[in-house]
């Protein structure tokens, strides 16, 4: 078995990153490759442009060489881009998660939720064991560095108000949106104002369609 691989010290392996394009900006995947087994998704973000995009990514893993492939990744890219645009069912990766116990407690948590769902950090608190620690829950969620695998926009207050999403609020808002006519709940109208954000609002009426099209035997 090969040893773990620590994302904070620089070695021979390299981080091998994929970027694409969706309606709600820009997409980049990348993973710590070693050269001896497959490479697991351990960050996905989304963001205005691809220029940013790379910024963050040299800043979170600052200690390795990056390198950009055409070949790797291109089936979870895929996966997730469809996610976006029409997310029916949770979008599943082959993941490596970095973090504390504590962390990957409450991102394991995350995963078990399904699309047009939403949980408190109070109630992930309990789910995981740790009532009173909803604050700590909400501070893993902030640190979590793989969007939409570990679906922490699905993660909101107990008192109804908007929590901080690192990829941006309104895309938060757009994503629960898009879950929520998905599995078939009602929904407010898309604020117009999202076009400002540098991506588009889906209409209803394209979601609803694809998820009649979906259930159909």
């Amino acid at each position: 078995m090969n040893p773990p691989i620590n994302p904070n010290v620089e070695d021979d392996s390299q981080l091998i990153f994929a970027t694409g394009e969706c309606s709600l900006g820009q997409v980049l995947i990348a993973g710590i490759s070693d050269g001896n087994s497959k490479t697991r998704v351990s960050y996905l973000a989304l963001g205005d442009d691809r220029e940013s995009l790379l910024i963050d990514l040299a800043s979170a893993h600052s200690n390795r060489k990056r390198v950009e492939t055409k070949s790797a990744f291109q089936a979870e890219l895929a996966s997730a881009i469809e996610f976006i645009e029409q997310p029916a069912e949770p979008l599943r990766l082959p993941v490596n998660l970095f973090g504390t116990d504590f962390q990957k407690q409450v991102w394991t948590e995350l995963t078990q939720t399904e699309p047009g769902e939403t949980v408190t950090y109070r109630e992930l608190a309990d789910r995981i064991g740790s009532p009173g620690s909803s604050r700590a829950v909400g501070a893993a969620c902030g640190q979590n560095q793989i969007a939409l695998a570990i679906p922490c926009h699905r993660a909101v207050r107990s008192d109804g108000k908007d929590s901080g999403f690192r990829w941006g609020l309104d895309r938060k808002r757009e994503l629960l949106r898009r879950e929520k006519i998905v599995s078939g709940a009602s929904v407010e109208p898309a604020n117009n104002q999202l076009h400002l954000a540098g991506f588009q609002t889906t209409p209803a009426e394209s979601l609803s369609v694809a998820r009649t099209t979906r259930t159909q035997p």
